[in-house]
């Protein structure tokens, strides 16, 4: 995570990067920490073929209306689908608990993952909403509501 969460990743994310290993120790042991609350669900996002790391998925917000997703991937994988394939293991994953709505926050700019919103019929729910982020970079978040039968 350290290695490939750089700021080529963030530009349409509202997280900053890690400063130093330690601090992503600790997102880690803040994934862990979810995982065990049953608040979120973080999983690493690896190939097939030989596990290499390529990313996160992400269930958030399990105790709300409409969980919802997220999602980033290495820079050198993007193009390859791993991102929609994610998403729709953890929208799998997620209807095993009983859950079949979802909220899928993107930045407006960021084509690629809109159209993985929109490959699960995901419907806008909000239009751009301006966000500042904790360094001063400017988020423009539109949420997806996705419904899963």
């Amino acid at each position: 995570m350290f290695k490939h969460f750089n700021e080529r990743i963030i530009t349409y994310m509202a997280p900053q990067v890690p400063k130093n290993i330690d601090e992503t120790y600790e997102i880690i042991k803040r994934f862990i920490n979810s995982r065990e609350n049953n608040t979120d669900y973080i999983y690493a996002i690896t190939l097939k073929s030989n596990d290499e790391f390529i990313g996160i998925v992400a269930l958030h917000n399990l105790k709300d209306e409409m969980p919802e997703l997220g999602i980033w991937t290495k820079v050198c994988s993007h193009g390859n689908y791993y991102g929609r394939e994610a998403i729709g293991g953890i929208i799998d994953y997620a209807k095993t608990l009983g859950i079949k709505k979802f909220c899928y926050p993107v930045d407006k700019r960021n084509i690629p993952s809109k159209k993985i919103a929109i490959f699960y019929n995901g419907k806008l729910l909000t239009e751009c909403k301006k966000i500042q982020t904790s360094d001063g970079r400017i988020f423009q978040e539109e949420i997806y509501k996705i419904i899963i039968s």
